[in-house]
């Protein structure tokens, strides 16, 4: 079964990570995380070189870029509607 972890917890983690604290082995013995579970956290929040973006951001963008297609669409439809009469 896969474990949960809150956000607040993960970022305690990660701010550890990346102030130099503590290794992300050194983490996961000592919480009970396992190991590559942190290194995908890491990986999650370190933007992109080219785009900025972190894979969590780009998540965000795509899911909005699809809403505002979907919305596109509905108005076209709306406005053809409308034309015909």
């Amino acid at each position: 079964m896969t474990k949960r972890y809150t956000a607040e917890f993960k970022q305690n983690i990660l701010d550890l990570h990346n102030a130099g604290l503590k290794t992300a082995r050194e983490l996961s013995s000592e919480y009970g995380v396992g190991y590559s579970t942190i290194l995908k956290w890491c990986q999650a929040k370190t933007p992109d070189s080219k785009t900025g973006l972190t894979p969590d951001d780009y998540k965000v963008q795509a899911k909005r870029m699809k809403e505002l297609e979907e919305e596109n669409e509905i108005l076209k439809k709306a406005l053809g509607l409308f034309a015909r009469k």
